[in-house]
């Protein structure tokens, strides 16, 4: 281990200053450290033991560029050179913990004592820091990045502690939808079941790697349900997500119509009733039917009530959603699959509804224990203020199941993961209920203090490191990791469907076109 320097000033159990011995040898910030710290023991003596920090601050001095030096003096001082002798560089270090192995446990624990002012610090070897890192196998270990400064040390994540719930939260662009996409990965490699609400069609393509060739393993791995009025998508691996009107309940009918009134309710709930008593699996165009014969017998304003009906309703079959069939619910829980719910080009209305009838009928299946339904559940919701929105900002028929799912969701065997690019429109209810934290880069006040506010781990100094991550760096915080941790994401395996488009070469395509065309027409 090469020494860094040595413990100055007043230091705490943690926080420590040390200064730099030599500056050509310097950390940077986020490095890990370490030094010995004397812990007493239940019985009253102390040992000695190896404590991990983190640089959280570094800071450099120099007597003769201190605020009072005018720019003139600043000048000649530089043709004089600097005296290296009086260069002073210091850092302030966050103490991490130590390992503690008594009573056959490992865990890490907070040291109750500082360390003494003139204790050596020493670049953190890469011994302690796997040691600290890895997790044993029970834990399922997922290995979903690196240290931000040790490309070698890589950081999993406990799959077991998913079953706390999870927020991939940050700015657009920065990788949260990349971790996420890494995270599924690693969980089919476990053969789990994993249902994805894919707003964007981030996932459709997990069948191929990053070069667009057929994945060697995850080619038959992933299933794309596509609703036919979706954005056109076609693939081997794609099937239609079915969903007729006789499956969905009043409720949803409603929600997918915007049939608020209460008398046009009444009358549709009338209608559905008398459908449904003559034929059970009825269609959109029986239900019209019957409204428009009502709305020849009506009169005055009964005749508006159902003409505004049947406007809405057939608006609804422009749209296309029904079909003949139901969701594939027990699909959902093969082993080893992805189930990809592919919404890109839906209204938002339309999408809320949907994954509210699928989340609930996934729910359902897990609370009446059917026995195709007995494996764990791993549900990842993109783009979740969408969907999780609090109530104030306005009704979403999805919220309250993915409540209820946030809140006991994992002792029936669903594990939630919700992502987004606004923590600030979500639920405060479901995310407080998400124990494990992935946090990118996140500027915005709001959105930080509403992260704070979520998680009792999430510290003022973590909070304050956001703005000065780069993408796909990620502060993870919770359960699922043993101690507070910066990494960087891991390279994936499948491709990424939520790339930024290349502007510079789809112009340039844009103006050779543009060109040729204009030969063309001077040939004429």
């Amino acid at each position: 281990m090469r020494e860094y320097g040595y413990v100055i000033g007043q230091a705490d159990p943690t926080h420590f200053d040390f200064n730099i011995s030599d500056p050509d040898y310097r950390p940077v910030n986020y490095e890990y450290v370490e030094l010995e710290v004397e812990e007493q023991l239940p019985d009253g003596s102390r040992r000695g033991i190896r404590v991990l920090g983190q640089v959280k601050r570094l800071i450099s001095s120099h007597p003769f560029y201190d605020r009072r030096t005018t720019p003139e003096a600043a000048w000649k001082q530089r043709e004089l050179g600097l005296k290296p002798d009086l260069l002073q560089v210091y850092a302030t270090a966050k103490v991490l913990g130590y390992i503690d192995e008594a009573y056959g446990r490992r865990e890490i624990r907070r040291p109750r004592s500082p360390p003494m002012p003139g204790t050596p610090v020493y670049r953190a070897s890469d011994e302690l820091l796997r040691t600290f890192f890895t997790l044993p196998e029970g834990e399922i270990p997922l290995k979903v990045g690196h240290l931000l400064h040790r490309e070698n040390i890589i950081v999993p994540i406990s799959g077991r502690e998913l079953h706390r719930h999870m927020a991939i939260l940050a700015m657009t662009r920065y990788g949260k939808s990349y971790l996420a996409g890494r995270i599924m990965e690693e969980l089919l490699r476990r053969g789990a079941s994993i249902l994805a609400i894919d707003v964007h069609g981030d996932y459709a393509d997990m069948v191929l790697d990053p070069e667009g060739r057929l994945h060697e393993f995850f080619h038959d791995k992933v299933a794309v349900y596509r609703p036919e009025a979706a954005e056109r998508f076609e693939a081997p691996h794609v099937k239609p997500l079915r969903l007729s009107a006789s499956s969905i309940g009043f409720r949803e009918l409603c929600a997918l119509t915007r049939v608020e009134g209460p008398r046009q309710r009444f009358l549709l709930r009338r209608v559905l009733e008398e459908v449904r008593g003559e034929h059970p699996q009825y269609t959109l165009d029986e239900v019209l039917e019957r409204l428009e014969r009502r709305m020849e017998e009506a009169r005055g304003a009964e005749g508006e009530r159902i003409e505004g009906v049947i406007e809405r309703l057939e608006d609804l079959r422009r749209e296309g959603i029904f079909t003949y069939g139901d969701v594939e619910v027990k699909a959902f829980f093969k082993p080893r699959r992805l189930s990809d719910i592919y919404l890109s080009g839906l209204p938002d209305y339309v999408q809320d509804v949907l994954v509210g009838v699928i989340l609930r009928r996934v729910f359902e299946a897990k609370y009446r224990r059917q026995p195709w339904a007995r494996h764990p559940l791993f549900i990842f919701i993109e783009e979740a203020h969408r969907f999780a929105a609090p109530p104030e900002r306005g009704s979403r028929f999805s919220r309250d199941i993915i409540a209820r799912i946030a809140a006991e969701g994992s002792k029936f065997g669903l594990f939630l993961t919700v992502i987004s690019q606004r923590p600030r429109r979500l639920d405060p209810d479901i995310l407080s209920n998400c124990g494990n934290l992935a946090i990118f880069r996140v500027i915005n006040p709001q959105d930080q203090r509403t992260i704070q506010a979520a998680s009792e781990a999430f510290s003022e100094d973590l909070l304050n490191d956001l703005p000065a991550l780069e993408q796909g760096e990620a502060v993870l915080v919770g359960p699922f990791v043993p101690i507070p941790v910066m990494i960087k994401t891991m390279e994936r395996e499948t491709r990424h469907g939520g790339r930024t488009p290349d502007v510079y070469s789809l112009l340039r395509e844009a103006l050779r076109e543009a060109e040729e065309d204009e030969e063309d027409e001077a040939l004429y």
